[in-house]
């Protein structure tokens, strides 16, 4: 198998994205230890102010995606992030970092998210012609993500303990000025056919109807909807809570939570570097096994270097999963509704976020984060399940 040839713009775009996700993750790691330190009920709510615009407006920002283009809305996306940044690091430097605070940071960070992250997950796809290649891309802007996350928990331990909150904000004011530079200066080859219709309530449904009559697509997004429920609120939201409930410090949490990233940084590199297996059912149900695993190490770990181990198993298997699934996805779409699909696919990556973390704050709050995370380990599990169980996806491959 030879090594994927992918243009140099697209390497420049990944490169700076390494910057912006740095700056990012940073900040959002600083979020949620600090809103942690006010108690677990606000440390959940913090962390489902940032998901509950992206759900309730997830399917008009890939709607309007496809109507102006990824790269347009990536661009305006990229300065309000920019503009929330900067008024925070003010806000703090005024205020401190009340809850009421934290919570209005949170929403905002979502509200631009939810137009953001639609264009940004079909971006890859306006540098490739070549389908089976697409899996390699993806692999490899995700590389730069999960790379740019594996520094930002340490980083934000190590900073928020030095320059505060408004010194982090400022942090991720820079990586949005080096991304709104690179998407200002790169053009991909690839253009994306506007939808006109794309931004009404007739396109935002046949958007929704198109992806629910597509075979292999409803699985798909049962599959990441699994995953991503058991996953994301254990792990960004559960290690806070147990690293305090066990004594370790804010830059041993941040290391424990680096490691899912890792894990996920030296499987993503795999597939960045050799392109992702033919075969992809096999690795789709293989992917939640490992995480399970993960997560079960994790809810017993007496120590933060064996936490640390456990993420990184859980940044393996989730790595492995999403490297063939979400490639796979995107060839599913049409091409006037990329970024409709995407959209739908971060929604279920979310939307179980705004029932499961509330519930993980009154769950930690009454046995102890380690039964919580021993559940969404089972919960994990299902996803293999749902792989193994439909026809579709054991024929799909790359080139389909």
């Amino acid at each position: 198998m030879s090594r994927p040839q992918l243009p140099r713009g697209f390497n420049a775009w990944v490169a700076t994205s390494v910057g912006s996700e740095l700056g990012s993750g940073v900040l959002a790691f600083a979020l949620t230890w600090v809103a942690s330190g006010h108690g677990s009920q606000v440390a959940s709510w913090v962390l489902t102010l940032t998901v509950a615009p992206s759900v309730a407006l997830g399917l008009l920002g890939g709607a309007v995606a496809d109507r102006f283009g990824a790269r347009r809305v990536m661009i305006f996306g990229t300065l309000a992030l920019m503009i929330v940044s900067g008024l925070l690091a003010a806000a703090v430097a005024l205020w401190g970092t009340p809850p009421f605070l934290l919570m209005v940071t949170a929403t905002l960070i979502g509200i631009v998210a939810a137009f953001h992250r639609p264009a940004v997950g079909v971006f890859p796809r306006l540098f490739v012609a070549d389908s089976s290649v697409l899996g390699a891309a993806m692999a490899r802007a995700g590389m730069a993500g999960q790379l740019a996350r594996t520094i930002a928990p340490p980083l934000g331990g190590l900073l928020i303990g030095v320059v505060t909150v408004s010194g982090v904000a400022l942090v991720d004011v820079l990586g949005c000025v080096a991304m709104l530079v690179a998407l200002l200066l790169i053009h991909p080859p690839l253009t994306q056919v506007p939808a006109a219709e794309a931004v009404t309530l007739r396109g935002v449904v046949t958007g929704v109807t198109t992806a629910r009559v597509t075979r292999g697509v409803p699985a798909l997004l049962l599959c990441v909807a699994i995953v991503a429920g058991a996953v994301i609120p254990a792990v960004l939201l559960g290690i806070p809570l147990a690293a305090r409930e066990r004594g370790w410090t804010a830059a041993e949490a941040g290391l424990t939570e680096a490691g899912w990233i890792a894990g996920g940084l030296l499987s993503g590199a795999w597939f960045a570097w050799r392109g992702t297996a033919t075969k992809a059912w096999r690795p789709m149900a293989a992917g939640p096994l490992i995480v399970a695993a993960g997560l079960g190490l994790l809810a017993g770990s007496p120590s933060w270097p064996v936490a640390a181990a456990s993420t990184t198993l859980i940044g393996v298997g989730v790595v492995i999963f999403t490297a063939h699934v979400f490639p796979i996805y995107i060839l599913l779409a049409p091409p006037t509704m990329l970024s409709r699909f995407q959209s739908l696919l971060i929604l279920v990556q979310q939307a179980p976020q705004l029932i499961v973390n509330p519930l993980i704050g009154l769950t930690v709050a009454a046995v102890g984060a380690g039964p919580m995370i021993a559940a969404s380990g089972g919960i994990a599990l299902l996803a293999s399940l749902v792989v193994a169980t439909d026809k579709t996806l054991r024929t799909s491959t790359a080139g389909d």
